[in-house]
């Protein structure tokens, strides 16, 4: 339940592919106006939400600091009603992308608030998994926007992905706050009675209480702490991470997933094949969602981005020969099944860690009392490469070509896998304070 913001997020992010793929064809808008969106336009429906998740992800550092995670959590619901309204009624290009602008900061918070939540709540023996979650909520939001987008319109699509977070607002009043969270803030009875039904009769709570506050007094709060050697050292490990992920092809693929498969030469129905990807993007989730417990972090983080770059060095193979073939060979467009396949393989192999992972580890990596100004600070520097990834999709394309974009994509993700192999820690099932 702590994790339906994220299935608002993964709504928001998907957006733009089943949309621009009805908007080439039907670009009224309710107000009676013509929507016509130039391809830089078309590009910032994906990064502007990127560029909004700077401002809220700083925003929601303050307020799970000071508000605590569940209040926050509940504030998410402004920026989503009003960022989705206005985006269903937009009479031009300008109102519609302050929209994305506005859903983006509620991506942002509902990032820091939503991971925090889920991480401090969840037993260390399974916090991997429950960890997960919020990814698992992001994949499923996207395929409730695809899914729905497939016999939707665009503008009638917004409208209806502004249910969600209204009833993710509805039932944060049944959560518990965060008990890391009470136990900083000098409440430890209340942390006590929330871990005693979380954790059932039989667990030794109050060893868990003091263990979170012994490590909250060997580091002092306040942004001043984020300046210590150690905790500089990891947020830069973590902003690293965060740069493979949006590197790597992440946000490109599943933002823009009819524009990719058109451009690889997939002849099938974009919207449908965008349905088949949002299903596997589930599958992959899934599949983190069994192994990062048992194998730990690190090992799905290589496994994701071996996998990827196999995949994508694939792709731009088929791309290259295609795109030099001559027009009377139809020997490519008969192996269509081909980039497809390619594209699958990658939304499910970033979804078992490349994606997963940073957001996990952004949130393990720090102690409670700076947890929520270290996880913003870094979700910034994520969001700043997501902006970058998104916006120059099409100026990378133009300069590198189609085949050299997945290239390299695909050299981002060799160094993902030397970089975790020789300097990301595992913290599965350790205790994080």
């Amino acid at each position: 339940m702590g994790s339906m913001g994220h299935f608002s997020l993964g709504a928001t992010l998907t957006w733009p592919s089943p949309a621009l793929s009805d908007m080439a064809t039907n670009n009224a808008t309710l107000v009676g106006t013509q929507m016509v969106l130039s391809t830089a336009e078309m590009d910032m429906t994906g990064s502007l939400v990127s560029l909004g998740s700077l401002l809220g992800s700083w925003v929601c550092g303050w307020i799970v600091t000071r508000l605590g995670r569940l209040r926050a959590l509940q504030m998410i619901i402004v920026p989503f009603l009003l960022g989705w309204l206005a985006n269903a009624f937009a009479p031009n290009p300008l109102v519609l992308l302050i929209a994305r602008f506005v859903l983006g900061m509620a991506c942002g918070a509902s990032s820091v608030a939503g991971t925090l939540y889920v991480i401090e709540l969840a037993d260390a023996s399974v916090r991997g998994m429950m960890a997960s979650i919020p990814t698992l909520g992001i994949v499923l939001g996207g395929l409730y926007t695809v899914g729905l987008g497939y016999v939707l319109e665009w503008h009638y699509l917004a409208l209806v992905c502004s249910l969600p977070p209204i009833m993710f607002f509805v039932c944060t009043f049944c959560l518990p706050d965060s008990p890391s969270f009470l136990v900083v803030k000098g409440s430890p009875e209340k942390a006590l009675k929330i871990l005693r039904k979380l954790r059932g009769p039989y667990a030794d709570i109050g060893s868990e209480v003091a263990d979170l506050e012994k490590r909250n007094q060997a580091t002092s709060g306040g942004w001043r702490a984020l300046l210590k050697r150690y905790i500089v050292m990891r947020m830069a490990v973590i902003d690293i991470l965060f740069f493979l992920q949006q590197f790597c092809g992440n946000y490109v693929f599943m933002v823009h997933t009819s524009r990719v498969l058109q451009a690889s030469g997939v002849r099938w129905d974009p919207d449908m094949v965008t349905v088949i990807v949002g299903v596997v993007r589930v599958l992959g989730t899934l599949v983190a969602f069994v192994l990062i417990d048992r194998t730990g972090r690190r090992y799905c983080l290589v496994l994701s981005h071996a996998i990827n770059s196999s995949a994508l060095v694939i792709l731009g193979i088929y791309v290259h020969l295609a795109e030099a073939s001559q027009s009377e060979d139809d020997t490519y467009s008969r192996l269509s099944w081909i980039p497809l396949t390619c594209v699958l393989v990658v939304m499910f192999a970033i979804n078992m860690g490349a994606h997963p992972v940073p957001f996990i580890l952004c949130a393990e990596y720090f102690p409670t009392n700076i947890r929520g100004q270290a996880s913003s600070l870094c979700y910034i520097f994520g969001t700043v490469f997501a902006f970058m990834g998104l916006q120059l999709y099409s100026p990378m394309q133009e300069t590198l070509s189609q085949a050299g974009l997945y290239w390299f994509y695909s050299a981002i993700s060799c160094l993902g896998v030397i970089f975790t192999f020789l300097v990301v820690e595992e913290t599965s099932r350790k205790a994080v304070g």
